[in-house]
Order: structure tokens, then C-alpha cells, then sequence
């Protein structure tokens, strides 16, 4: 019946516009798409070949199906198998995610004119991570270990310290990010510059140091040294401990949480309110609270 339906359609707007013809199936699929997004967005963005390649794996593991007959239950299936694997749920969730916001992005811009059927589907429901920080003897001795290096660990901690920066920003500091006892990240990971004032002792010590040349690349000497001194962080915790540990303390000596925000380069409040519990009811500013005073 609806067969019939759909060449009584047709015949009729032929009968109107003899040159009529029937629109082509879209048989593209689902890798096609990925490359049309890294093609017109991916490849500006920071993360955007590593977002690239593993949505290519992932499009391969699903079959890599034709988007005009993809079907939520695809992406499911698929992530099953995955956890089956061992792959751990918040991955899984991330790349829905990716998803989520490819899709979202090719329907804006008009390359894309079907349903984001990755929007249907749910995430694994987590419970919260508890956020890791060290205590004030943690912290002193950590760097006692750090200052036997010959490295520039213990400069670029020190920063990532006082600041809230991610040790990959703290790291690729140069002379010029450095001004009136600030220092201005710009080489960001929302791209997004931010600026944090400093004590003058740890300027001049910065300073002096980017006279010279860059920072080197220090990474490798920290994590040793951070199991030297006999801190046990939970997996996945390491990379931003410094930074988590600056915003804690920050918080339990009375920082604000919207100028926290703004330190961290957090583009929402809600990425910024795990820190919030740990706020008593007075205030002080950044130079009275960050836990890298003790240190310079």
C-alpha cells in the first residue's frame, strides 16, 4: 500500500516536472562522517586527531553501518562487547560523547541533514571520583625529592603548585608569558588564555630561569620521584595532582569558587564545584592561599 502510495507520488511530480528524477540513495557511512567533520573541524582542534583515530576504530569495530539505517542499538551492542573487553565505562563514555558533539556539529553546519541517533543514547551512570589532594607534609616532602633533581621538575611543580596549571602549561612557559609578578597561559587546553599572579620570589626564580632558555621537558623525573617519597595516588590521578592539590587548599583557606574557576580556566561552574565542600565561610585572596608559599 504504501508502495503504491510513493509511485502515485512520483508519477505525479514527474507529470509536473518531466526532468524530475529520484533523489540518489546516501549510502554514506559512518567513517565517511568522521573524516567530513576532521576535514571541516577536527583538524583545528587540539585534540582533534586523536578524537579523529579512535572514532575511525571505533567505526570499524560497529561494522562502520550506512548512516540513513544506523540505529542507537549499534553503538550499544558495540559497547558492550567493549566493556566485555575491559574497557573501562568512562572511556566508553567519552566517546559517546565525541560522537554526540561530531554529529551535533556536522547537522549545524549543514552536512549532515539526518537525526544524531548518538544523541538516544544514555551514558554508564558512575559514581563520582573522589578528587586527590596532598597534605601540607606531602607537599614539602615531595619536593624535598623533587630538589635532588637536575632537572627542571621541581620548578615547573612549583608552578603547577601555585598556580592550578596543568604541568603541560607550566611547562611550555616561555619569558615572554611572564609580566608584573603574572604569569599568562596561552597554550591552553580549551585555547582559552588565563593569567595568575605569583609571590615575587617564585617570578624571579621563574624569570631568571627563562632567561636562559625554555624548561625541558620534565614529566619523567616527577613520577619517579613522586613514588620515592612514598605518596600513593589512585590510578588516573597522578597527572593533575598538583593541580587538584592547588585548588583544595585554595578552597580550605577561604578562596572563591567563581575566582577559582577562572584560575583553572574551567569553561563551566559545575567543573569547578567539586571543589566547593571544602570551602569554610571566610575569604582570602589567591596570594594568601596557595600552597606553594611554603616552598619560595
Amino acid at each position: 500500500m504504501a508502495a503504491k502510495r510513493y509511485e502515485v507520488i512520483v508519477q505525479s511530480r514527474v507529470a509536473v516536472d518531466p526532468g524530475y528524477t529520484l533523489p540518489k540513495k546516501d549510502t554514506r557511512k559512518l567513517s565517511d562522517f568522521v573524516n567530513l567533520w576532521y576535514q571541516s573541524t577536527g583538524q583545528l582542534l587540539n585534540s582533534g586527531q586523536d578524537s579523529f583515530q579512535r572514532m575511525i576504530q571505533a567505526s570499524a569495530k560497529m561494522g562502520n553501518p550506512v548512516m540513513t539505517v544506523f540505529k542507537p542499538v549499534v553503538f550499544i551492542e558495540y559497547r558492550s562487547a567493549r566493556i566485555t573487553e575491559g574497557t573501562k565505562p568512562a572511556t566508553l563514555n567519552r566517546e559517546l560523547q565525541t560522537f554526540k558533539a561530531v554529529f551535533n556539529d556536522l547537522i549545524r553546519s549543514g552536512q549532515y541533514e539526518g537525526k544524531n541517533h548518538f544523541s538516544a543514547i544514555k551514558q554508564i551512570r558512575l559514581s563520582e571520583p573522589k578528587t586527590v589532594f596532598l597534605s601540607t607534609d606531602q607537599i614539602k616532602k615531595l619536593f624535598s625529592y623533587l630538589e635532588k633533581s637536575e632537572s627542571d621538575a621541581y620548578l615547573i611543580a612549583l608552578v603547577c603548585l601555585a598556580t592550578g596549571a596543568r604541568w603541560g602549561e607550566a611547562q611550555s612557559l616561555a619569558l615572554s608569558d611572564l609580566s608584573n609578578n603574572m604569569v599568562h597561559y596561552h597554550e591552553t587546553k580549551s585555547k582559552k588564555s588565563r593569567s595568575v599572579p605569583i609571590s615575587e620570589a617564585l617570578y624571579k626564580r621563574l624569570h631568571d630561569r627563562l632567561i636562559l632558555d625554555r624548561l625541558t621537558d620534565s614529566y619523567s623525573t616527577f613520577t619517579p620521584r613522586l613514588y620515592e617519597s612514598g605518596i600513593n595516588l589512585p590510578e588516573g590521578q597522578r597527572t593533575h595532582v598538583l593541580r587538584h592539590t592547588f585548588a583544595s587548599h585554595y578552597m580550605m583557606n577561604g578562596g572563591n569558587i567563581l575566582a577559582l574557576q577562572k584560575i583553572l580556566g574551567h569553561s563551566s561552574l559545575n567543573m569547578t564545584m567539586k571543589y566547593s565542600h571544602l570551602a569554610p565561610d571566610y575569604l582570602r585572596e589567591i596570594l594568601q592561599t596557595n600552597p606553594a608559599l611554603t616552598l619560595c
